[in-house]
């Protein structure tokens, strides 16, 4: 999660994560990273918000490292903040090229909240991206819009997730996962040991044998159930 200065994005991370969550701060600003983790529908969701002001660019680099999707954080309210979101924008989009991203048009609770239109019409680099109007604060469309970063993030990884569930407990998993796939075995073994991390798998001695999670099994099979809550 990134996005300028004040726009919101601690108060985002806090609201997702129901307050289970690490925010590294001097004087009620975020000066290294917030971190969390979120459940939806037994999918666990590490959140890590980068700090906001233009002089940590090394501590965002480290934190986009890795990232599966982006929720870039805009200010509703503060039509000077624009020309910072852009400029962060542009970073961001060098740091994680290609990466799913959903944006979240914040502090829709607030009197002179810009309407999604008029964001898109100074905001041209939003163009294409999925735009919704949140609150931080009362929650309003935040879990639509976290759920749609997942969806998306999860279709790019569709083909790969099919076969994990198809081949999820068989003693020669991975040899059929290589094999369907047309995988090199150290590219395999990279994928299993990639969501094993994010905890979508359990990974058997000699990464022969993998067995998907019970609880996310259907939504490796059908990604989007995620959007059916």
């Amino acid at each position: 999660m990134t996005g300028p200065y004040e726009a919101g994005k601690s108060q985002m991370i806090y609201h997702i994560t129901n307050g289970q969550c690490i925010n590294i701060e001097r004087r009620g600003t975020t000066i290294a990273m917030d971190h969390g983790l979120a459940n939806v529908d037994g999918m666990s969701v590490f959140m890590f918000g980068t700090p906001g002001l233009l002089r940590f660019r090394t501590m965002r680099k480290i934190l986009s490292s890795g990232a599966d999707g982006i929720i870039f954080v805009v200010d509703s309210v503060d039509p000077d903040s624009d020309a910072r979101a852009k400029l962060f924008f542009r970073e961001i989009a060098f740091f994680l090229p290609g990466v799913p991203c959903v944006v979240a048009a914040n502090k829709q609770d607030l009197q002179g909240a810009r309407p999604i239109d008029s964001l898109r019409m100074n905001l041209r680099f939003l163009a294409g991206l999925p735009v919704f109007p949140v609150s931080a604060k009362t929650g309003e469309n935040v879990d639509s819009m976290l759920r749609t970063l997942l969806y998306l993030v999860m279709m790019q990884w569709s083909t790969v997730f099919g076969k994990f569930a198809k081949y999820s407990g068989a003693k020669d998993g991975l040899k059929k996962l290589m094999k369907d796939l047309n995988l090199e075995r150290d590219q395999a073994v990279g994928y299993l040991r990639r969501f094993e991390l994010r905890k979508l798998l359990e990974v058997q001695v000699g990464d022969e044998q993998f067995k998907v999670k019970d609880a996310v099994r259907h939504l490796l099979e059908k990604p989007v159930s995620i959007m059916q809550r």
